[in-house]
């Protein structure tokens, strides 16, 4: 079993990386969510992905960067 260690408000967290179901930027930290629950930890999103092992990002696209095309 492989656990990370991430920076949480209290001290640090280990979290294994197979129980991750999300990662989310909140308003000020990242939100590491886990089958057994939601941890809040200081890291950036980008960094907490990478340090639980992900290949690639997904990222959001909302419908205010598809409407801002005006043709000419």
């Amino acid at each position: 079993m492989r656990l990370v260690k991430l920076e949480g408000h209290d001290g640090p967290i280990w979290i294994n990386p197979e129980h991750v179901v999300a990662v989310r930027k909140a308003l000020k930290d990242t939100k590491v969510e886990t089958v057994s629950g939601m941890h809040m930890v200081k890291e950036a999103p980008e960094v907490v992905a990478r340090l639980l092992g992900a290949d690639e990002l997904a990222k959001e696209i909302n419908a205010k960067a598809v409407l801002t095309y005006e043709p000419e």
